[in-house]
């Protein structure tokens, strides 16, 4: 019994076009590349928006600070009239980049029937600069409240 040979394979015009398609899209990713995406990535990092002055921010730790603002604007979300205790030294504080902060903590706020009500918080707060006490020097970046 004789065993037949495998086909072979023969190259015609698909194979050709093929290769040359690939080259053109290789050719054309790397102009693509060269004259679009690399001059717009230049012009953002040359722009201002890389040249914040953080001097005044940097070397203090202002997570507890930061924590205190907070609380603030949970209290200004909840209204003064809202019975609140604030969690006194329960918090956990990342400073996330340039006097920007993140906090996660509770608040016991009273309901209807009286009843304390744990609602625990996540706040994020950016420091603009100046004295870091004054509540006006803080911007509320995003608050979000849950009960548990």
């Amino acid at each position: 019994m004789a065993s037949a040979a495998p086909p072979t394979r023969k190259f015609g015009g698909k194979s050709k076009a093929s290769g040359l398609l690939l080259i053109l899209f290789i050719v054309g990713l790397y102009l693509l590349q060269n004259k679009a995406v690399m001059p717009f990535v230049e012009g953002v990092v040359q722009s201002d928006m890389f040249d914040a002055d953080t001097s005044e921010l940097e070397g203090k730790d202002r997570g507890r600070i930061a924590f205190t603002q907070c609380n603030d604007f949970i209290q200004e979300d909840l209204g003064s009239d809202s019975a609140i205790q604030f969690a006194g030294e329960e918090f956990k504080s990342w400073e996330l980049a340039s006097g920007r902060y993140l906090i996660s903590s509770y608040v016991l706020q009273q309901d209807e029937s009286g009843k304390q009500v744990r609602k625990t918080y996540a706040c994020n707060v950016q420091f603009s600069g100046g004295d870091d006490m004054d509540h006006g020097n803080w911007k509320l970046l995003g608050m979000e409240l849950q009960d548990n």
